[in-house]
């Protein structure tokens, strides 16, 4: 059985690329102190959150999400300022580009965006789609599909990488894509997961040489 041919290589976020080292939960934790919950169930207002830009939540929340957002805005700095890129990262995108179409698809709210830019990480990416600019959230077939309109080659040449079974490993099947799971956790050993973008590249560097190798 031939190996598969990967020509785009779509990448989750959080947890896979970048990791919050201080997590602080700041969304839940003004969720938690509002009066009301901002009159909204806690499964909705998360959905807000991650798919809305944050001058919109200002418009559409009562006065005291604002209140309480600027109440609390140090502990939401603190946890931005703790984010880093897990140590292989840069290396290996740098390396990956070389061969392959770069994506990534995050959930994630609007200022947890900051972090992508200030490491640099968009120079690696021909685009990036963020759930909170998008209104949609993976694992939705229409965030994947974005990727697939920019793209042109066969869904199972997709392959996506990510820490999320349900938002990016199941959302991948739904498409037909090829996928990946990063695991990073110590419990990880011994699974069928990857452990890091370092064990990604060697993957993908014996898969390419195997495919190359293939007589056409």
């Amino acid at each position: 059985m031939n190996k598969p041919t990967y020509k785009v290589l779509v990448f989750d976020l959080y947890s896979t690329l970048i990791h919050i080292k201080t997590p602080r939960r700041f969304f839940v934790n003004i969720y938690k102190q509002s009066s009301n919950g901002f009159g909204v169930e806690f499964a909705q207002y998360m959905d807000m959150v991650m798919t809305k830009d944050l001058k919109l939540l200002f418009d559409m929340f009562p006065e005291e999400f604002y209140t309480l957002y600027q109440e609390h805005q140090s502990a939401l700095e603190k946890e931005l300022a703790s984010v880093s890129v897990y140590h292989e990262v840069h290396k290996v995108l740098e390396k990956l580009k070389e061969h392959y179409d770069l994506y990534l698809i995050s959930n994630l709210a609007t200022p947890y965006k900051q972090p992508f830019y200030d490491n640099r990480l968009q120079t690696y990416f021909k685009q990036s789609f963020f759930s909170c600019n998008l209104g949609i959230t993976k694992p939705d077939p229409k965030i994947f599909k974005l990727v697939e309109d920019q793209v042109a080659c066969k869904a199972h040449e997709i392959l996506m990488i990510g820490d999320s079974l349900k938002s990016d490993i199941e959302g991948a099947k739904s498409m037909d894509w090829s996928f990946l799971r990063i695991d990073r956790s110590e419990e990880s050993y011994g699974t069928d997961s990857l452990k890091n973008l370092k064990e990604l590249e060697v993957l993908l560097e014996a898969n390419r040489q195997a495919t190359s190798a293939v007589p056409s």
